[in-house]
């Protein structure tokens, strides 16, 4: 039988942000060492790929095939400072089992003109997603470089793109990035893991 709950009772994160942000996380000189690295190593892919169901046979990608230039890195030192910003966010803000970084690498992606990512969660029930706790953005050029690629999360917000900036948010919060209308957009990525939430 139900019982009912007293709310008051319950155990409340007040420091809780949908997103968290830090100013030149990465040094200007980072951040051109990183779009060298995805010039020269990226690969046109899809930017997320669908279990192989019924669902995922008929489905018609259409306008929204989201193919962008992908390239992983594993670099020691950037995954340290990747983990050093996510631990102290996760310490005072989210507060989520967390053991590490997805794969122990990080995403490096470039968006050329028409390129875009639909509207999604990082967090899902196929293969070992269901593990992302956060995800971790920095921004590798200033939006001056190229129009359109604004980042939207699922409330309306629009982060504002600075080239060094991180952004940390939930992985189940809805994000988007809108398509590419001129120039090269620049970005990594990687995502703290952790045992489902259980």
């Amino acid at each position: 039988m139900y019982k009912k709950i007293d709310m008051n009772d319950l155990k409340l994160n007040q420091n809780f942000r949908w997103i968290v942000t830090r100013k030149n996380f990465f040094s200007n000189d980072e951040c051109a060492m990183l779009r060298k690295y995805i010039d020269e190593n990226a690969e046109r892919k899809r930017g997320h790929e669908l279990p192989k169901s019924e669902h995922s046979l008929n489905f018609k990608w259409g306008e929204n095939e989201c193919l962008l230039n992908i390239s992983r890195n594993d670099d020691e030192k950037i995954l340290n400072k990747f983990w050093n910003a996510i631990t102290i966010a996760n310490q005072v803000h989210f507060k989520y089992d967390i053991t590490g970084i997805y794969h122990n690498r990080i995403q490096a992606h470039r968006y050329d003109k028409n390129d875009s990512y639909n509207p999604h969660s990082d967090f899902h029930n196929y293969k070992d997603y269901s593990s992302l706790k956060l995800t971790c953005i920095v921004f590798l050029n200033d939006a001056s470089e190229y129009e359109g690629g604004e980042f939207h999360m699922f409330d309306g917000t629009i982060v504002e793109p600075e080239m060094g900036k991180l952004v940390i948010h939930p992985a189940f919060a809805g994000h988007q990035v809108t398509p590419i209308t001129k120039g090269n957009r620049y970005s990594c990525v990687c995502w703290a893991v952790g045992d489902t939430f259980v």
